[in-house]
């Protein structure tokens, strides 16, 4: 669909550099190409940093997923995991109860007396043994390994991924980064600019992940840039 606008270009390289210019900004590829433009957009994502334990990455994004909000509906009812491990994991678990019955994996999170009562009261579970993977072939259910031996069978295991940025970029142009609960995020202004001129940002890589959110951002930045572009060409030269 991009390529039904007259302007556009579509470059299948890989974006190796990118450096800030008088007049802009200027990309360089793998194959020696360098691209000059006024502005740059980073709509390059982020790279989801999963627990490391056997299992999990296999089944990312099919039984073992990260957000209720984006899978929920689609998991089904039924029994379903929350994998602790990150500080806010036991305040959170209470929410999933509203996809299914939920199993609370502590991976030796302490949980407070307040946390576990609101898990109590949305019918969840608590287990405290370690998670050491999981298995299971089926693609619509996993089974939750155990230290203790034994396995817990589950609709899907939701985990803590962490992000971190999915490319070399962000970091070498000098944009300025935000941390967040689920790792980082590059630091943007209402019209999503980074701290680097020229340079905006839009996507997972500048909000927590879903979807709607992620295109919403990229809906701010193409403002943000137009409005720039704009207000550049209107001053007298």
């Amino acid at each position: 669909m991009l390529l039904d606008y007259p302007s556009v270009r579509w470059v299948h390289a890989k974006a190796v550099h990118a450096r800030s210019t008088r007049d802009g900004v200027e990309v360089e590829t793998a194959d020696g190409q360098v691209l000059a433009a006024r502005k740059l957009l980073l709509a390059s994502g982020i790279a989801d940093q999963l627990p490391e334990l056997p299992g999990l990455a296999e089944r990312w994004g099919s039984t073992v997923l990260h957000c209720p909000y984006c899978h929920g509906y689609e998991v089904g009812g039924g029994a379903i995991g929350l994998l602790g491990g990150h500080p806010m994991s036991a305040a959170k678990a209470p929410l999933f109860a509203d996809w299914g019955n939920v199993t609370f994996f502590s991976q030796g999170l302490p949980i407070t007396d307040d946390e576990r009562a609101a898990m109590q009261q949305r019918g969840g579970q608590i287990e405290t043994a370690p998670v050491m993977g999981v298995q299971g072939d089926q693609p619509s259910w996993l089974e939750v390994e155990l230290a203790d031996g034994h396995r817990v069978a589950q609709r899907a295991l939701f985990v803590p991924a962490t992000q971190a940025m999915a490319t070399p970029l962000v970091q070498r142009l000098g944009c300025t980064l935000a941390e967040s609960p689920l790792g980082v995020l590059i630091e943007v202004d209402a019209m999503k600019q980074t701290s680097v001129p020229n340079v905006y940002a839009a996507g997972d890589a500048t909000t927590v992940g879903n979807i709607t959110l992620a295109t919403a951002e990229g809906v701010r930045a193409g403002i943000g840039m137009h409005h720039a572009l704009v207000a550049e060409d209107s001053v007298p030269r």
